[in-house]
């Protein structure tokens, strides 16, 4: 009798210390991360601040993301092919009253601005030598803009009535990219281009043009902050849906710009050397021009983009402005 009841004993031990085995095992078992594709830029500040990500140098503990790079990420997007991804500021206001799908900001992705100050890049240049004195020069003149529906084109265009008077209807629009636009502006084919991005940056520092108007810097004047230029968006259903999976990505990210920032000069050479160009120009570019900043859209931040939104509306691209509370999330 004694015997079996000091089997049934073992036999209790036993099973405890298979569960007690088992659990530790299922603890101890690698987490199963949720795969989720995003769509950002092909840039070099996105490059920057994305690489960490890309090459496994900062990870998370809840996700795994994959980066697509594309120059029509605003299409992406729209389409609905990725549920998280950047988008233009005016991309995005045209979205909430004309897409099917409704779409949050998460927080702001490309700024007009450098990491040490802000010399911005949406700036209207023409011709060293050139006649033209002010923005008040230019009624009548031919003017070239790299997307007539960009926030960029937007903002310019606001800016210009608001301030001097003028409307987009009293100027010839030539729409083109920053490169076309650059030839155009040398042979004499246009007045002024209004440029962005690294070519703006390029042309900044290259004596055969001269800075006519600086649109980030009269922006910042106006409202007290950088030129928001980009959105880090994400569908508002996916949203809502999985809430801690798209805070995890923008943590993640940010961890990620973090890494670029740090290694900025070991990150701008190797970007060189894959696809050419100068590893001083993009630190200058970074630090001086235009940076990634991810920051939450409140305060004067979700003022200067209602602002932009706005723009967007006069010019009768969208007909009325979305409610705040619709578009910017809050974490």
């Amino acid at each position: 009798m004694k015997n079996k009841k000091w089997l049934i004993l073992l036999s209790i031990v036993l099973s405890l210390v298979l569960l007690v085995a088992a659990a530790a095992g299922c603890n101890s078992a690698p987490k199963t991360k949720t795969a989720i594709k995003i769509v950002m830029a092909p840039y070099f500040g996105s490059w920057l601040c994305t690489y960490a990500v890309t090459n496994g140098l900062v990870t998370s503990d809840k996700v795994a993301v994959t980066i697509d790079q594309s120059a029509k990420f605003d299409d992406q997007m729209l389409a609905g092919n990725y549920p998280i991804g950047a988008m233009n500021t005016a991309a995005f206001a045209i979205a909430t009253e004309k897409s099917n799908i409704a779409f949050k900001t998460v927080g702001v992705y490309l700024a007009h601005s450098g990491t040490e100050a802000t010399a911005g890049v949406a700036i209207v240049y023409t011709r060293a030598g050139s006649r033209l004195g002010s923005p008040a020069d230019l009624a009548g003149k031919k003017v070239g803009v790299p997307g007539l529906q960009s926030g960029t084109a937007s903002t310019f265009l606001g800016l210009l009535k608001s301030e001097y008077g003028i409307s987009e209807n009293q100027m010839t629009l030539v729409d083109n990219s920053p490169a076309q636009l650059i030839e155009f502006l040398r042979k004499g084919d246009i007045d002024v281009a209004l440029l962005l991005g690294d070519p703006s940056v390029q042309i900044y520092y290259n004596a055969d043009f001269t800075v006519l108007w600086n649109v980030d810097q009269a922006f910042k004047q106006k409202y007290g902050t950088y030129n928001p230029a980009s959105f880090l968006a994400v569908q508002a259903d996916y949203l809502k849906n999985n809430r801690d999976m798209v805070k995890a990505v923008y943590e993640l990210l940010k961890k990620g710009r973090d890494y670029g920032e740090a290694h900025l000069v070991e990150l701008s050479q190797k970007y060189v050397a894959e696809f050419g160009g100068s590893a001083e120009f993009y630190q200058n570019a970074y630090k001086n021009h235009y940076s990634v900043t991810f920051a939450p859209v409140e305060g004067k931040l979700e003022t200067s983009v209602m602002a932009i939104f706005n723009f967007v509306k006069d010019r009768g691209i969208i007909s009325q402005l979305p409610s705040t509370a619709s578009i910017f999330e809050k974490w």
